[in-house]
């Protein structure tokens, strides 16, 4: 008969972190569902419309060097592209503004959770401590996350709220982990439209369609802002050249 030796305290050490940094990175993908990237360890992730793509018009990195003629007809092409980009655009403030309000609207699905923690309870039949537990993390949501929520007046706010919000479901995402049983169903039932969680994803899914067409908005704001950003570096280097 072969004996089984117990794995070492470093690689039981190694399957823990390993197995943390999976429901990490599992939670991201799916509680975030408005997240562009994130890092593995679930620390930080974008949010549409507030957190910026890398600039995606910039100024020539060899602009000094460049002939006079040329940084002119950079200039003329992207003041065209920013007149475009400015034809029926919203302001900056109402871009924002729409944005604020469809993240909102998201955050009111997913503040649903509230509703879905008790069902999982019955669903499982979870008792005693575990029970507790959870029934704490609805109450942090009921009572702290929304009272939270009544502050927000702006993106920043927002964004402060947001991650408040994702370090307590992660937090009760780790709980799962600890009894195995049960957070293999919810796994499962995650992808389940006919369960509780499962419906509660869908709906999340669902709502983040307006949450995108405010980011469209936002990206085009921002999209400007860099365009004038590029074009006074442009006008400066050109007045150096006439002094």
């Amino acid at each position: 008969m072969r004996i089984q030796t117990p794995p070492s305290s470093g690689e039981a050490h190694n399957r823990e972190k390993c197995s943390r940094w999976q429901l990490a990175s599992y939670f991201i993908a799916f509680i975030l569902i408005y997240t562009n990237a994130a890092l593995a360890d679930g620390s930080s992730h974008k949010i549409p419309g507030i957190d910026r793509e890398p600039a995606a018009h910039q100024v020539p990195a060899d602009l000094q060097n460049l002939p006079t003629e040329e940084i002119t007809s950079i200039r003329t092409a992207r003041q065209k592209d920013l007149e475009k980009l400015r034809n029926g655009a919203d302001s900056k403030e109402v871009a924002e503004e729409y944005m604020l309000e469809q993240l909102l609207l998201h955050d009111s699905v997913r503040l649903k959770i509230i509703d879905v923690i008790p069902q999982i309870i019955e669903d499982y039949a979870i008792e005693g401590k575990f029970k507790e537990t959870l029934m704490g993390y609805r109450s942090t949501f009921d009572e702290n996350v929304s009272e939270l929520r009544k502050g927000i007046k702006n993106l920043k706010d927002y964004q402060a709220y947001d991650f408040r919000f994702a370090a307590v479901y992660m937090s009760m995402l780790f709980a799962f982990q600890e009894h195995p049983e049960f957070y293999k169903r919810l796994k499962a039932d995650m992808v389940d439209e006919n369960t509780s969680i499962g419906d509660y994803r869908k709906r999340l899914d669902d709502s983040y369609g307006r949450v995108e067409l405010a980011k469209a908005q936002m990206d085009a704001v921002h999209s400007a802002e860099d365009l004038e950003n590029v074009i006074a570096t442009l006008d400066e280097e050109l007045a150096r050249r006439k002094q």
